[in-house]
């Protein structure tokens, strides 16, 4: 049977048995402890390597702007007018900054923006109509970023 610390202040014990893989977890009070904590081949403690998450994760884990947070930004950016944005929170309606991206789109993925666009409730920072509205305002993915951070609490 293997055994590793699995803590740094030796108190967790793995114990593992090496035909079948299956791991009992051990501490003072568990009775196998005193069988197996003295051993002198124990392996080591070795904190896990957590890895830096990308800008991706960072992006997906950002919490959803509601609708109105999304046109109260796209309006205080300059990005849309105010009527363009009461108009899209009542109806749903494409402000013109929209309207040329959408209308670069091939059919049936043009008319699938426009009702997107028109019905969504949340908007996640990675979904592609958020690309879509970046890059009709000619925003890249920091500014994107910063206006996801900075409008949460609008």
């Amino acid at each position: 049977m293997l055994a590793e610390w699995r803590n740094q202040e030796k108190t967790i014990l793995a114990l593992i048995d090496e035909g079948s893989g299956h791991v009992v977890i051990a501490d003072p009070g568990h009775p196998l402890w005193d069988l197996h904590a003295g051993r002198s081949d124990i392996a080591a403690f070795v904190a896990p390597i957590v890895p830096e998450p990308t800008p991706e994760e960072i992006r997906a884990a950002l919490p959803p702007l509601s609708r109105r947070q999304v046109f109260i930004a796209l309006h205080r950016l300059g990005l849309i007018t105010a009527a363009e944005a009461v108009a899209a929170a009542a109806t749903g309606a494409v402000p013109a900054a929209l309207e040329p991206v959408f209308a670069g789109l091939p059919e049936p993925e043009a008319t699938d923006a426009r009702v997107t666009f028109a019905a969504f409730q949340v908007a996640y920072r990675l979904d592609p109509l958020t690309t879509m509205i970046a890059t009709a305002g000619g925003l890249d993915d920091a500014a994107i970023d910063t206006i996801w951070t900075g409008f949460a609490a609008v």
